[in-house]
């Protein structure tokens, strides 16, 4: 019987290294995962923390324009309060029996309608401009026409209902009638005619 060659039987420096290489290469592997798993862990606990703190940040702005807006409104509501005293008053004097002339009637409420219009205006509302005034189609709608050769075409002759714009911005456009020159629709009929 031949010798047995124990060095057939056992691995081969060249496998043993290969193993220790592929040992080595584990490792390595493991010690990134577990860095990359911290990592992880501290994105996640940020992101937690980013969207709580995201969370209170909307919680406080809705409270604080809550609170800017009771406050606006008691601010605009404390102004109309001498209005509405007005008001009161003029109806205590009107169940008196006693007659008011049509003039201290008159008197009374534009002094009413004057007191309101300050509050307003104070407050950022403006009037639209419009008898006289070029139609616009964004501030002003026209509700009817009427046929004058002595106004301008498309010129506002009559204001049906104010318009007002608040801060810049329209938020009632002035009903009106409009101009619409006779001559004009005239020579427009006799142009279609021909």
């Amino acid at each position: 019987m031949p010798p047995k060659d124990d060095t057939k039987l056992g691995p081969s420096e060249s496998q043993e290294d290969s193993l220790e290489e592929l040992r080595s290469r584990l490792e390595e592997l493991e010690k990134d995962n577990k860095a990359n798993e911290r990592k992880a862990a501290e994105y996640k606990d940020k992101l937690t923390r980013l969207q709580a703190d995201m969370e209170n940040l909307q919680k406080i702005t809705k409270r604080q324009v809550e609170s800017v807006t009771r406050q606006a409104s008691e601010s605009l509501i404390v102004k109309l309060l001498p209005i509405l005293d007005s008001l009161h008053r003029a109806e205590e004097i009107a169940h008196t029996g006693n007659e008011l002339q049509t003039e201290e009637i008159a008197v009374g409420l534009a002094m009413l309608r004057k007191q309101l219009a300050e509050v307003l205006v104070a407050e950022g509302l403006e009037e639209i401009p419009a008898i006289g005034h070029k139609l616009d189609p964004e501030l002003h709608e026209a509700v009817s026409y009427v046929e004058n050769d002595d106004a301008p075409e498309n010129t506002v002759t009559e204001e049906i209902r104010r318009g007002y714009i608040l801060n810049g911005k329209v938020i009632r456009t002035s009903l009106v009638v409009v101009n619409r020159r006779k001559n004009l629709k005239d020579d427009h009929e006799e142009t279609k005619n021909t």
